[in-house]
């Protein structure tokens, strides 16, 4: 029987991240990041939340429910993480946030995790940046911000499978 928990199956993931960034997904990465604004456009919506697109959904869908300070700290404290964009880092620790909800049994909206893409694109080459001028930096490719009403929808920005993100890049 397997002890693992959604916080340190994450923690697993954020750790094994190659951050060094990678040109060939910056298409997948760009659509990921696409996919996780929509996400947290609807679960912002659907809890009444302040602070789209990046920040600390578990806060308004679980408050007081969070990652043990540990793995938070084990996650922040990377030098991989450390030389990424703040976000980036902050990003990390709030998946991790509701992860510790998902093991809390925390009754959150049915709805799909808003993170996953975000960990997906980090996955597939690293972080990303913000510009004053509203765009999110992606391997140079510049994705603009929007509004979040911009963001609203069902329909998802980003194809499921790595297959499918891998004939995205060509």
């Amino acid at each position: 029987m397997s002890s693992t928990t959604a916080v340190s199956d994450l923690a697993v993931r954020i750790h094994a991240i190659d951050w060094n960034g990678n040109l060939d997904h910056t298409r997948s990465r760009v659509s990921l990041m696409r996919e996780y604004l929509r996400r947290a456009a609807v679960w912002t919506r659907t809890l009444g939340a302040k602070g789209w697109p990046f920040y600390d959904i578990a806060e308004f869908a679980a408050p007081g429910v969070r990652a043990a300070d540990e793995v938070v700290e084990g996650v922040l404290e990377s030098p991989a993480v450390i030389e990424q964009y703040p976000t980036v880092g902050k990003s990390c620790v709030w998946a991790l946030h509701l992860a510790a909800a998902r093991d809390a049994g925390v009754s959150l909206p049915a709805l799909p995790d808003p993170f996953e893409p975000l960990i997906r694109m980090y996955e597939r080459g690293g972080g990303f940046s913000l510009s004053l001028t509203g765009t999110i930096d992606i391997d140079g490719a510049g994705l603009y911000r929007g509004t979040l009403l911009d963001h609203l929808g069902d329909e998802p920005r980003a194809p499921e499978t790595d297959a499918e993100l891998d004939a995205l890049d060509g």
